[in-house]
């Protein structure tokens, strides 16, 4: 049986990727540098010197490690401006009824998430009473797509990766999941080519009577 379900933030419980996108099109706008959404979409989860990396592309060179972090600090200034505007009608479809489904079956849940900010953003949605543990940057030592940060969701749970569910919408995130015994489940089709256990288009099709029933197929493999 499930133990534990660990979820991703940005992406799977509320469109925080739009904010992201918003915030890094401004810097990338500010710097002349090209950006889009399917790049937006793959910095999900990468620490906030790689997504700066990743930006720059071959321009990162001409750039001083000094620069670079305050390039960082700047998108990180212009996403908690507009992460203030949350409330909980920012959560996504069906989200609620998955979250309190599965804590009327009184498993525990976990929050695993690479953002600094995602205690601010969880009080905002108002989901924070769902999560007994909330596992973000501040709390692990590598970044996805090293499963650090849901190993540590999982032990601080005190439960068996075996035994957990990881929900997530990023590749970085998808692949640090893999590399665990945990359940996958992956949210839009960018996420086929890592193959998770349960691939969804959108986030009303995630139900726990779905995923309690294809854990245990699984299980029974």
């Amino acid at each position: 049986m499930i133990k534990a379900v660990i979820f991703d933030l940005d992406g799977v419980i509320a469109d925080t990727v739009e904010l992201y996108y918003i915030a890094t099109k401004r810097v990338a706008d500010e710097i002349g540098v090209p950006f889009d959404r399917q790049l937006n979409q793959k910095l999900q989860g990468m620490s906030r010197q790689a997504m700066v990396e990743a930006l720059l592309g071959e321009k990162a060179r001409e750039w001083s490690e000094e620069e670079k972090r305050a390039l960082g600090d700047r998108r990180g200034q212009y996403y908690r401006v507009l992460i203030e505007q949350l409330s909980p009608s920012d959560v996504l479809p069906g989200m609620w009824d998955l979250l309190c489904d599965i804590q009327r079956d009184g498993v525990p849940m976990a929050l695993a998430s690479s953002s600094s900010n995602a205690s601010v953003v969880v009080e905002r949605l108002g989901v924070r009473s769902f999560f007994d543990v909330i596992v973000d940057v501040k709390t692990i030592t590598r970044m996805k797509p090293d499963p650090e940060i849901f190993l540590t969701a999982a032990k601080h749970l005190y439960v068996d990766p075996r035994f957990c569910v990881a929900i997530e919408d990023g590749e970085a995130g998808m692949k640090a999941i893999k590399q665990t015994n945990m359940f996958s489940v992956g949210i839009g089709n960018h996420l086929a080519s890592l193959s998770p256990d349960w691939l969804v288009q959108q986030t009303t099709q995630l139900t726990w009577d779905e995923l309690k029933k294809r854990f245990m197929q699984k299980a029974g493999q």
